[in-house]
């Protein structure tokens, strides 16, 4: 007798055929602690989907860091919210209230309360708060929305000049925070898209090419500019395309200064998004907005600071020590 031919197991089922229950959760036949459900349903408490239209700012943070530069970020959110805009802050806390759980054995019931409260919270947060922290779908990468009063640009600034002035350790609000790109429009990751967002972003700033031009307006200069370009996880538009299709909807009367700029157009391209905003001349002085790199350019001055302070006090003692010197050998010849 011939052996029946065995069935291949189709791509994400098993050798019967029967499919993974993807809506309930199925983790193609890998088995999960109940810890590690809980860190998945947390990653998605916690986290959010990025919309077309979405404001806010992107910050970039050390690797493997990721949920502690989340935790990090969530206080610097709810102090300059109270800070600049006067925002009562937000308790994101989750309470430590499953003790007699723990105590009982119930583990599982402890870690669903839990996971219900983050829910909750979480949910809260992006519902009522003008702060919206969230994991994105990429390493080293989170991003934060914004309602109004909040303007991101302006949050951000804040942040970066307070880090650039500090003058202790202590001060420092961020260990795994690196950098922060302000996103005053979220577009579409196409060539249409770049176009419709750049005009939005682009009109608060500059006068456009063709629009209510006269003769003159070309020897009036205007303020100039220079673009930086940011990609991740996208291959489709180019650099140099982007940058040129903007340049071309900034008119003439603003000229391009890749050296100093009296404004800066951020374009931060993600996936299917391309985000954009217009910033101050001093982006480059603030490190490009790079937390870390600012806590560390002001701790060095301090420490140098200090140093130069005490190479002076010594120049200082050696000098009046040289004075005594010489007259103790002036009083010595006259005797």
């Amino acid at each position: 007798m011939s052996e029946a031919p065995k069935r291949k197991a189709p791509p994400g089922g098993d050798s019967q055929g029967r499919q993974w229950k993807k809506s309930k959760g199925g983790s193609k036949g890998r088995w999960q602690t109940p810890n590690h459900k809980a860190k998945l349903e947390a990653q998605k408490a916690k986290g959010g989907t990025l919309e077309v239209g979405d404001v806010g700012f992107w910050v970039s943070c050390q690797r493997t860091k990721e949920q502690k530069a989340l935790t990090e970020l969530i206080a610097i959110c709810d102090e300059y919210g109270e800070k600049v805009y006067g925002l009562k802050r937000q308790d994101d806390e989750v309470a430590d209230d499953n003790n007699s759980d723990e105590e009982n054995g119930d583990i599982e019931a402890s870690i669903q309360k839990e996971l219900e409260s983050m829910k909750t919270n979480a949910k809260s947060r992006r519902e009522n708060s003008a702060f919206a922290p969230m994991r994105i779908n990429m390493d080293c990468l989170l991003f934060v929305k914004t309602k109004p009063p909040v303007e991101p640009r302006e949050v951000v600034r804040r942040i970066c000049e307070d880090a650039k002035l500090a003058t202790d350790r202590a001060q420092r609000k961020s260990r795994f925070i690196n950098r922060f790109t302000p996103i005053t429009l979220m577009g579409r990751a196409t060539e249409t898209g770049v176009q419709e967002t750049a005009k939005t972003v682009l009109a608060e700033h500059f006068q456009l090419a063709g629009v209510d031009e006269q003769p003159t307006d070309e020897q009036k200069q205007g303020p100039s500019y220079a673009i930086r370009y940011t990609s991740r996880a996208h291959n489709v538009l180019k650099r140099d395309d982007v940058i040129k299709q903007i340049a071309g909807l900034i008119g003439p009367r603003h000229k391009v200064n890749l050296t100093a700029p009296d404004k800066v157009i951020l374009v931060e391209v993600f996936q299917t998004f391309c985000g954009m905003s217009v910033v101050g001349g001093d982006f480059e002085s603030l490190k490009r907005y790079n937390l870390n790199e600012l806590y560390v350019a002001a701790f060095q001055a301090q420490e140098e600071g200090a140093t130069n302070k005490v190479g002076d006090s010594d120049i200082k003692e050696k000098g009046s020590e040289d004075k005594e010197e010489k007259v103790d050998d002036a009083k010595g010849s006259d005797q």
